[in-house]
This record gives structure tokens, sequence and C-alpha cells, in this order.
């Protein structure tokens, strides 16, 4: 059998159709091996958050890397005959804390909760009034001298590899595939850059001054907005949150509160 026989009706070239198939795969993955309801309420102030052991949030993140942070997504999280319901407190396999969260709604929490906020690969999944929003939120619940970091993928870095033929499309292609799903992309450079706008759910891509656009009108000071390298920022413990297979696309930055 061959590798694309594996994938019966993959299309690449359809992506509504494919986008189904993809919200699949992203069900799949959406589980865990022990969730535990332990609070029907939210935290809602710094101190409910530290009585928890936390000091930050992670958006989508069914399982926060960081000890001190609050594991947040859209969509449900699984366990063993148990799912995830908005509202409520899950400890995730023993040692890290979930909720459900819609960022497009203001978060349940005080203003300045928390040390931290970080969110890996999101902000590119809604659209630019959605991510205002959800930056603002970000920013009242940080504590004055809190951080805020977020990375998502560079649009100048898909550009300059289209124009350059530099090898970066093609180096992102096999990243890409060793993700599993679906057959190998096809190798066109067109297509390359146009994954990163059609799949996945991406609503909107950004450059560094599009990211300082959106932080700034949700209320960061242009002075305060800095973009960083791979797990380098103000708090080490929060940019090593950056997983080490995004690097080759991604932006990083961060902003104080």
């Amino acid at each position: 059998m061959t590798k694309k026989a594996s994938f019966p009706g993959w299309d690449w070239d359809d992506p509504d159709a494919l986008a189904v198939l993809l919200d699949d795969f992203s069900e799949q993955v959406a589980g865990c091996g022990k969730l535990e309801p332990i609070a029907s309420e939210l935290p809602h102030d710094r101190a409910d958050f530290l009585e928890l052991g936390l000091t930050g949030i992670e958006f989508a993140a069914f399982r926060t890397a960081h000890p001190g942070g609050l594991g947040t997504d859209l969509a449900a999280l699984r366990g063993p005959g148990l799912t995830s319901e908005p509202g409520t407190l899950y400890r995730v396999d023993g040692d890290r804390v979930f909720t459900q969260l819609d960022i497009s709604e203001p978060l349940p929490f005080a203003d300045g909760s928390v040390d931290w906020v970080y969110a890996e690969h999101l902000i590119e999944h809604v659209t630019m009034p959605v991510a205002v929003g959800w930056l603002r939120e970000a920013r009242r619940v940080l504590r004055p001298g809190g951080v805020l970091r977020i990375t998502t993928p560079d649009l100048a870095r898909y550009l300059a590899g289209y124009v350059n033929d530099d090898g970066f499309l093609a180096r992102h292609r096999r990243r890409l595939g060793m993700l599993g799903f679906g057959p190998p992309m096809p190798a066109r450079p067109a297509f390359l850059v146009n994954q990163i706008f059609r799949y996945y759910g991406h609503q909107w891509i950004y450059d560094l001054d599009e990211l300082r656009h959106v932080l700034t009108r949700a209320g960061f000071e242009t002075g305060q907005v800095r973009e960083c390298a791979y797990r380098q920022g103000v708090r080490p413990d929060v940019a090593d949150l950056d997983t080490a297979f995004r690097t080759d696309e991604t932006i990083y930055v961060e902003a104080d509160r």
C-alpha cells in the first residue's frame, strides 16, 4: 500500500474539505490519562491563584508544562470516563491544572491576578478583533510588572523563504510531514505559503509590526513590546514553554504590563 493510499479522499488543494479532517485530528489529541474535577469555581483573584500554587495562565494548552500554570483551551479535554466542562477546574494527570476558556469572551479573573500569560501559536487562529479583545483582557489580568509572551508563525519568514528560495519552505514541509496527518504536502512554493493562511483554522498571520499593532491597540505601550529569541525572555520559566518543534517558523514577542 502506498503512503498516499493511507489517506483516502485527502486533497491538499481543497482546504475547506480538509478542515473537517484536521478538526477530527485535533479532537484525537484532546485526551489525557487522568482528569479529576478539583473545584466547581475558577480562581478569581491573585490570592485564589496563589492558594492553588498558580502564578500564570497558558492559553491553548491542555497540559501546560509550567508547574505554576493554569492551562486553558476552548476545546474540551477528555479523560477516562470524563470530559471537561467550562467553569470547572480540573487536575490533569495528577500534576497540572486545566479549565476550558473561550478567548472571545471576557476572562473570568480579577485585575492583576497573575504574573504571566503565555500563548504559543494561538493568536493566528482568531480574527483581529478577537485577538485585540483577548490581549486587552490578558493585560488586565496581569499584575503590574507581569509579562505576556506570545508566539506565532512569522509572515516575514515565509515570504523571505519564497522570494529568496533559501530552503526554508522545503524544511518546513518536511517538519509538517512529521506530524503524521495526511500524505506529504505538495512541494510547490506558492502552496507552502498559502497553507499558512488557509489551513489549521488560521485567521490572520502576523509579522513583528502586525503584532505591535494589535498589542498597542490592546493597551500595551510600544516601548513595552519587544521581539525575543527562542526560550529567551525576562522570565526563563515562561520562555522555556516555547517548543522546539516550531522554531523554524516562529516569531517570539513579549510585552510588559
